[in-house]
């Protein structure tokens, strides 16, 4: 569980810094974006550390980790239902449209990945297998390729598997290093149109990507915390060829090209940037940034041109 902690570890030169004061110091786009509402409940209760959502068909879905639920609502943040248990997902951080109208939801503890109709009923589960004797698959995230494939986060173990829809492993990559094919403590996932997957690299402090083989395309961002710089990456989310990417540390939600390169950070229409509190994974849709903060126990909402 180690990224679920929101792991902030800083150098002294850093928080005497202070990340406010090396962000204001550089020239980048602001990409204004304004608050529209937040969800912060659902049926009566309030969410505890939130760490994920998918959209499907116009719903949106919100892992509730703390509550062992995924809860769902309308685009406008009105509560629809929910589903999930202790028991059957006792350790949850990660949900992704399954890509059959439902979501695939991993669970880190018990190393399944169970998949969920749109209306919250269990289809069917399997058990995603140890790559090496004695490791203990512990998956935090999931996204599905048009083509069906299902590429999932192993975090502990440092690596990307690749299973169908069957559960039958298909391939996987990745061990402990700072190499192009490696990782240390990968954490979330996305996908773009061409079928590249992008990673979040927690500790390597960038987001990788990798073509659906598993050789290494590009990557984005680098230790820091200027601008086109990564701290403590913990979401990405691609839309058409931008790559937003969330840090926890300085709190800010950067935009990078695609094929490498910033393009800005999101700000409010004075061009202060936006400071997230523990912002983890993000959805777009309706010409909303739905975003995922995690110790604010919320999902912010704000509007955004495509």
């Amino acid at each position: 569980m180690f990224w679920f902690a929101a792991l902030l570890l800083a150098g002294v030169m850093l928080l005497a810094m202070g990340p406010s004061s090396a962000l204001a110091s550089l020239n980048y786009e602001k990409i204004v974006v304004e608050f529209d509402f937040a969800i912060e409940q659902g049926a009566g209760q309030a969410l505890e550390q939130p760490t994920d959502l998918s959209v499907v068909d116009g719903e949106l879905y919100v892992l509730d980790g703390m509550n062992h639920r995924v809860a769902v609502f309308d685009l406008d943040g009105n509560y629809r239902r929910q589903f999930g248990s202790p028991r059957e997902i006792p350790r949850a951080i990660g949900i992704c449209a399954s890509g059959e109208g439902g979501v695939y939801v991993p669970d880190a503890e018990t190393g399944r990945l169970l998949a969920y109709s749109a209306r919250g009923e269990l289809l069917r589960s399997f058990n995603v297998a140890p790559v090496r004797e004695g490791e203990k698959p512990d998956i935090t995230d999931c996204v599905v390729s048009p083509a069906g494939e299902i590429f999932l986060a192993d975090n502990n173990n440092h690596r990307v598997q690749v299973y169908n829809r069957e559960g039958e492993r298909l391939r996987h990559w990745g061990r402990f290093g700072e190499a192009g094919n490696e990782f240390r403590f990968p954490a979330t996932l996305d996908i773009d149109a061409d079928g590249v997957i992008f990673v979040v690299d927690v500790i390597n402090n960038r987001v990788k990507g990798f073509r659906a083989s598993g050789r290494p395309a590009q990557w984005l961002g680098g230790w820091g915390i200027t601008p086109g710089r990564l701290f403590r990456p913990k979401g990405v989310l691609v839309v058409g060829d931008r790559a937003f990417v969330s840090d926890s540390y300085t709190g800010v939600i950067q935009v990078f090209r695609t094929a490498g390169g910033l393009v800005g950070i999101l700000a409010d229409s004075q061009g202060e940037n936006i400071r997230f509190r523990t912002p983890t994974n993000m959805v777009f849709a309706n010409n909303r940034l739905y975003v995922v903060e995690q110790l604010e126990n919320r999902v912010s909402v704000w509007r955004l041109e495509p």
